[in-house]
């Protein structure tokens, strides 16, 4: 992993981007990093290209959910965006300006979660049913499912490698799971209040967790244990990753972002909105973040982060 260092300018806001019509549920963006996608309880996806300063490029809609879209994700690939809803489907679209896409009722309730396996070939879900669920992205078959949540799945990811996956509930447990055999490796609980979002780093060991008592919480999958905790936000809703460095991203409802430098062990700065944040991603060559919440718009910032 390259070495990458803070330049003596804070990160500053590069665009505000308006579209949508519901508050902002999710970002993701394409590795390719010529667009990124957001999602919204108003049930559509939005697709932006170019989001530096003077140079914005033309935005598309996605459409087909009938209820709030939940979670999206781009494939390693970059040919699929997946998205999840509370309608209790999954859809697969064609990130280009036609929007083709293949549906597939993946859960019996909202589905919360949607995360495409490293390789690209496998698709991850998670849902208020309490299951997990692996699907074949070529095919949308199913493949198995993960049980042992007693309540709502907020959030499933699969490890860089993707021999691992880790989940978050409202049973107040985070699991790891073997992507292979389908066993559970190891429960994380003990916390008070429930995660709402996770996190893999891509050292292929530790672990985020956005808490709704406003904490962050980073796990050693490895030894199974917490090495640090952070109290941040009155309630956490996001955690992401710096993906050259050991940087976290992190949102809250209390209309702030912070960015906590953890091989330091300290919060390097804190981010004010105009309104609660529901979530917050890196591009994918970390030079920008965006984050979404109840004010309906998306704010892109600049790192200014040097390597």
């Amino acid at each position: 992993m390259s070495t990458v260092s803070l330049t003596n300018q804070d990160p500053n806001v590069q665009t505000v981007l308006k579209g949508h019509h519901k508050p902002i549920t999710c970002i993701s963006f394409n590795p390719n990093g010529q667009q990124f996608a957001s999602s919204s309880e108003d049930q559509n996806i939005m697709i932006w290209t170019k989001w530096c300063e003077e140079q914005i490029g033309p935005s598309y809609q996605f459409s087909g959910h009938q209820d709030a879209v939940t979670c999206l994700d781009y494939a390693s690939n970059c040919k699929l965006l997946a998205s999840s809803s509370k309608d209790h489907t999954v859809r697969l679209w064609v990130p280009t300006i036609l929007g083709k896409c293949k549906e597939f009722k993946a859960h019996t309730s909202a589905v919360n979660s949607v995360n495409f396996s490293p390789d690209s070939f496998k698709l991850l879900t998670g849902s208020n049913d309490k299951s997990l669920k692996l699907w074949d992205v070529e095919t949308q078959q199913f493949i198995t499912s993960f049980l042992g949540h007693t309540h709502w799945v907020r959030s499933a990811k699969f490890s860089s490698l993707g021999n691992l996956i880790a989940s978050c509930s409202d049973d107040r447990t985070v699991r790891l799971w073997d992507s292979i055999n389908g066993d559970l490796v190891h429960i994380f609980k003990g916390s008070k209040g429930s995660p709402n979002n996770i996190s893999m780093h891509l050292n292929n060991s530790t672990l985020a967790v956005a808490m709704d008592t406003g904490t962050v919480r980073i796990y050693d999958m490895k030894n199974f244990k917490l090495l640090q905790h952070y109290s941040l936000h009155n309630n956490t809703t996001c955690v992401d990753w710096h993906p050259r460095a050991n940087y976290l991203l992190c949102s809250g409802e209390d209309s702030k972002l912070s960015i906590i430098d953890v091989m330091e062990g300290r919060p390097l700065y804190t981010l004010s909105d105009n309104s609660p944040i529901k979530c917050c991603k890196f591009s994918f060559d970390g030079d920008f973040f965006a984050c979404g919440g109840l004010d309906k718009s998306v704010i892109v910032w600049k790192t200014n982060f040097i390597e």
